[in-house]
């Protein structure tokens, strides 16, 4: 699989990432290299319409709009669709070859090393307008992994596909946050005494300092560093059209992952001994997708049911 090229990072970035825990680099991905992405999120959303309107969930499939619009509209008629978008996990070919991109691998070696492995933990986020289940309160995201997980280097690459401001659900973060070195306190909210229907956990606001808050607007396929100890979240979107963004992950292969259950070990991307060596992705994939819906806690549901029930929650189950 062909990478995307190289690019710099400066050492401000690089000090600001270490010093505050998150840094941005901005127009690292032109659109005609998000352009494929983009197809194979249309692909997904036509294959759930599809299924849907087979289904008898839906009775307009919407065809005639596009990536931006689309599942907006699925949504309003079918709440949940934009659930479910998110928590397929379908990883394609362009999407797989950013993540393992040249650009990004020659960034993140700064935190992990020469030898770099890809987090199974990634997430397309299919952010739709007004959807309160897509919307992410403040955490961490070492709150989802096991106790210790923290310990391990594992920056996330956060990378909007459309310009993101405080209208249409971009981040926020605390910088420093991450400066204490461990997890803050999690919950998660109940009802009824089982786990409400966002898979969310959260630190509750008075533990977020709102005077150091720094709120991330960007262009399309700019890219956010995330430490994996500070406090970050996304706003509402409060706009007409889906939010598209991907968060990819990466750690130094010889690291704890710190699963809770049986996700597949990180894909190795990149191995300072062998210059010429290529992620294996199918080989990947196959064994992701198999242990998949064990992870999202979904193997026994029918195939629309947004509810989930991961076992990353027991962490915080009290």
């Amino acid at each position: 699989m062909d990478n995307l090229g190289g690019i710099m990072i400066s050492d401000a970035q690089i000090k600001q990432y270490n010093e505050e825990g998150y840094t941005i680099v901005e127009n690292v991905f032109s659109m005609d290299e998000l352009n494929p992405i983009l197809n194979e999120f249309e692909e997904i959303v036509d294959d759930f319409a599809e299924k849907a309107f087979q289904a008898g969930k839906i009775t307009n499939k919407h065809d005639d709009k596009d990536v931006f619009k689309r599942l907006a509209a699925l949504e309003r008629d079918f709440k949940g669709s934009s659930v479910l978008i998110h928590h397929r996990g379908e990883l394609k070919p362009a999407l797989a070859n950013l993540w393992g991109s040249k650009k990004l691998l020659d960034m993140v070696e700064n935190w992990v090393g020469k030898d770099i492995s890809g987090h199974p933990v990634w997430n397309i986020r299919s952010k739709t307008p007004q959807t309160a289940r897509m919307t992410v309160p403040w955490h961490q995201d070492s709150a989802y992994l096991k106790d210790g997980a923290e310990k391990t280097t594992q920056p996330a690459a956060w990378i909007p596909f459309l310009d993101v401001n405080k209208n249409n659900g971009c981040m926020q973060v605390v910088p420093g946050g991450h400066r204490p070195e461990r997890v803050l306190n999690h919950k998660l909210e109940k009802k009824d005494g089982s786990v409400k229907d966002s898979w969310y956990l959260f630190i509750e606001d008075k533990d977020i300092p709102e005077e150091k808050v720094v709120t991330c607007e960007m262009k399309a396929g700019s890219v956010l560093f995330l430490h994996q100890l500070v406090p970050h979240r996304s706003l509402e979107n409060l706009s007409e059209d889906v939010r598209w963004s991907v968060d990819l992950r990466f750690q130094n292969p010889k690291d704890e992952a710190g699963f809770h259950t049986g996700l597949v070990d990180p894909i190795i991307m990149r191995k300072s001994e062998d210059p010429s060596y290529t992620a294996d992705w199918d080989s990947w994939f196959k064994g992701y997708e198999e242990e998949h819906t064990k992870f999202r806690g979904t193997s026994k549901k029918d195939q629309f049911d947004s509810t989930v029930d991961g076992s990353w929650l027991e962490r915080w189950d009290n």
